[in-house]
């Protein structure tokens, strides 16, 4: 038995360390996992105001050549950047946004706004954009009038540059075969100048026709009206924005606090003299 165990032992050693060498070449080889602050770099970084690269070239569902430009014309446009292979972010924004939103309310596509979806994923071709256009379709019960969608890939540089153009950064993850990207859209003027972002999986009715209407009068929303709607929203990731912006507030709830305590007071000494 001694002697078994004598033999084994160097062959143990020796394969642990085998497989400590290769354990440690293939955590290297991968990229390390998303921290809070990786996750931070990948949130939208609005640009309101900004114009969209309107000459970019894209592909169409028929594999035509088009420009962005294309779909600028007398009506806003909702620009939705995803990709089609997509199981978690872009196929629950996509749903609720046309599913649910646009579906409820009394816009037409083609007619009130355009809605334009762009494929970060180079690998998506015009096959999957036109089975795509065909499932979002009929979730506005337009399985035959597709008017108004549209569901474009195109060469990684042209998309890159309509993403930086937005805001919205993104990277893929090989561990995970998946792209890391914001979640949300924008609302565009006719002439490609952004108007609105709306962040997260699902915007209400509300909501959209309100950034509709001011897209049509070339309104966009202001950094310091965004960055207070942001401190509404727990763990927003302000960057440099939030010791400021969290003191502000602060100092505003401590303000209300000494008022309300200066009205109180008053108000005794009035009754009590």
């Amino acid at each position: 038995m001694k002697r078994v165990a004598f033999i084994l032992t160097p062959i143990l050693l020796l394969c642990s360390t085998f497989l400590g060498i290769a354990f440690l070449k293939l955590s290297r080889s991968q990229p390390a996992a998303f921290g809070p602050i990786d996750l931070a770099e990948l949130s939208f970084r609005p640009h309101p105001g900004t114009r969209l690269p309107l000459t970019e070239s894209l592909v169409d569902e028929d594999g035509r050549s088009v420009s962005l430009g294309t779909y600028f014309t007398k009506v806003p446009v909702i620009l939705v950047l995803e990709y089609l292979r997509c199981t978690s972010l872009c196929g629950v924004t996509l749903r609720n946004l046309i599913g649910d939103t646009l579906h409820g309310i009394p816009l037409q596509p083609g007619r009130d706004y355009q809605l334009v979806a762009v494929s970060i994923d180079p690998r998506d071709r015009p096959h999957d954009a036109a089975a795509a256009l065909k499932t979002y379709a009929a979730l506005l019960d337009r399985s035959t009038d597709k008017s108004g969608l549209h569901f474009l890939t195109g060469r990684s540089a042209s998309v890159r540059s309509i993403a930086e153009a937005v805001g919205f950064p993104y990277r893929y993850d090989p561990l995970l075969d998946a792209y890391i990207h914001p979640a949300g859209f924008i609302i565009a003027a006719p002439d490609g100048v952004i108007s609105r972002y709306l962040e997260g999986f699902s915007a209400s009715p509300q909501q959209i026709i309100g950034a509709i209407s001011d897209a049509e009068q070339d309104k966009s929303q202001g950094p310091l009206t965004r960055l207070l709607l942001l401190c509404h929203i727990q763990g927003a990731p302000l960057g440099r924005w939030t010791i400021p912006i969290m003191a502000a507030f602060t100092i505003a709830n401590l303000a209300a606090g000494f008022t309300v305590m200066a009205i109180f007071i008053a108000i005794k000494r009035r009754r009590y003299g």
